[in-house]
């Protein structure tokens, strides 16, 4: 296989490595599935040993293959530049600021009411409400979650996280 010519192999399989890319439905960078491939194809040139089986069973093993690879590296970059919501959760779920004359304050336990003084009213973090307490950012967030499911019935629905 190696006395053939490069170019008259990739004639004769960029049908296979075409047909791979569709049926795995990487249309999105194809040229970049398709490059991908034509390494794998000359891989396959490179490293082929008659003894091993059909010349054409190793290519579309190797080019599927080497597709895949192509599509999860994708996908570790994307996830590695989109936002982690944990990280994010304080920034995107803090309540508007509102009068203290507006809500009703009374039915809330005493965390419940730090927890709206101190991260609604005066927009402290989390973080920061929790060291001051001595408790655990998690506690901090159940008295936010009790709050606002307490306001939520007396109608204070702007506390919506």
């Amino acid at each position: 296989m190696q006395d053939a010519s490069f170019e008259r192999i990739v004639d004769q399989y960029i049908p296979l490595i075409k047909s791979q890319i569709h049926k795995l439905n990487l249309t999105t960078n194809y040229s970049l599935y398709e490059q991908a491939g034509l390494i794998a194809l000359w891989e396959c040139v490179e490293n082929y040993r008659v003894e091993k089986g059909s010349f054409s069973a190793y290519a579309y093993i190797k080019v599927r293959g080497k597709l895949l690879d192509e599509r999860r590296k994708e996908i570790r970059a994307y996830n590695q530049r989109s936002l982690n919501w944990s990280e994010h959760e304080e920034i995107f779920s803090a309540p508007l600021p509102v009068e203290p004359h507006t809500v009703d304050l009374t039915s809330l336990s005493n965390n419940q009411r730090k927890w709206v003084e101190k991260v609604v009213l005066e927009g402290r973090s989390l973080k920061s409400v929790a060291a001051a307490e001595g408790v655990s950012v998690e506690a901090v967030k159940s008295w936010r979650k009790s709050a606002i499911t307490k306001l939520r019935k007396q109608g204070a629905i702007f506390l919506s996280n």
